[in-house]
C-alpha cells in the first residue's frame, strides 16, 4: 500500500503561473481511510532550492488497523539539480512492519542505484529485481522533487518515471485532468479549486509471488488533486485517491500544511 502512495504522490506538482525560484521548506500531515476507517497517518517535509532537496516521509498505521497491524517507517531522500532533473545521492528507509525490522539503503551515481542494505535481504512476498531492471531510476521521493520543480514551469503535471525503492520497479505516468473544486470534508483543512492529475503504473519488477499473470500486467490508477496550501511555496497535494492491495481504494486527506525552518 506504501509503495503505491509514495507513487502516487511522486508525479504531483503544480503552479499557476512561472515565478523565479527560491528555498521552501513545507511540512504536510495527512489522514489516509479506507473502508470508512483511518488507516494511516503520515508527515511530509519537503526541502527545495535551487541548488539541492531533501525529502522526508514518516508514516504509521492508525486505529484498529495500526492497533492489529502495528507498522511505522521513516524515509527520506537527498540529491541536487541537473537542470529541471534531479540528481539522486541517497535514499533510506526504515522502520517495522509485520513485526519485523525493515530497512533499505539506496546509493544513486547518475541514476544508477546500488543498494546498499536490504533488511529483510530475502523477502517473503516478492521476486528479486533481475540485474539491470532498476537502470535509470529514482527513488520515490526524488521523483516528487523532480515533478514539483519540472511543472513549476510548464504549469501542468504531465510526466513519467521510472521509481524502485529497493525492491520493486514501477512504471509511472501523470496526466493533467484540469481544475476541479473540492467540497469541503472534516477529514481535511483543505476545500476549494485544486488541480487533478490522473496516474497510471505497472509494476515492472519485484512482482508479488503469489500474483497472477493477469494481475501482475494490470495497470493501477490513482488521482490526486493539488493547490498552493502555504503562501509562496509550491502546490502540493491536498488529496490522493489510490489503490491498496487489501482495503480497495484509499484516500489521503490533507490534515495540515506550514511553512518549517
Amino acid at each position: 500500500m506504501l509503495f503505491r502512495l509514495a507513487a502516487a504522490a511522486t508525479l504531483l506538482g503544480f503552479v499557476h503561473v512561472a515565478r523565479a525560484e527560491q528555498a521552501t521548506v513545507t511540512k504536510l500531515s495527512y489522514a489516509v481511510y479506507a473502508a470508512g476507517l483511518n488507516v494511516l497517518m503520515f508527515e511530509a517535509r519537503v526541502d527545495l532550492d535551487p541548488a539541492a532537496y531533501r525529502i522526508d516521509l514518516n508514516f504509521r498505521t492508525a486505529g484498529m488497523f495500526g492497533f492489529l497491524f502495528p507498522a511505522h517507517s521513516d524515509s527520506y531522500a537527498h540529491g541536487v539539480w541537473a537542470g529541471l532533473r534531479p540528481v539522486p545521492v541517497g535514499y533510506v528507509s526504515r522502520g517495522m512492519g509485520r513485526g519485523k525490522e525493515r530497512r533499505s539503503v539506496i546509493d544513486f551515481a547518475n541514476g544508477q542505484p546500488t543498494v546498499r542494505t536490504l533488511i529483510p535481504e530475502l523477502d517473503e512476498d516478492h521476486l528479486a529485481v533481475p540485474p539491470g531492471q532498476a537502470r535509470d531510476s529514482m527513488d520515490t521521493l526524488s521523483g516528487l522533487a523532480y515533478i514539483i520543480r519540472s511543472v513549476a514551469r510548464t504549469g501542468r503535471c504531465d510526466g513519467q518515471a521510472r521509481l524502485f525503492d529497493g525492491r520493486r520497479v514501477m512504471e509511472l505516468g501523470s496526466t493533467t485532468i484540469g481544475r476541479e473544486t473540492l467540497a469541503r470534508d472534516d477529514r481535511s483543512v483543505f476545500a476549494g479549486p485544486a488541480l487533478r492529475c490522473d496516474l497510471a503504473g505497472r509494476v515492472t519488477a519485484g512482482f508479488v509471488k503469489d500474483d497472477s499473470a493477469e494481475e501482475r500486467n494490470r495497470l493501477h490508477e490513482s488521482q490526486a488533486w493539488l493547490a498552493e496550501v502555504v503562501p509562496g511555496h509550491p502546490p502540493l497535494p491536498v488529496r490522493i485517491v489510490f489503490e491498496t492491495r487489501y482495503f480497495g481504494h484509499a484516500t489521503a486527506y490533507l490534515t495540515a500544511a506550514s511553512p518549517a525552518r
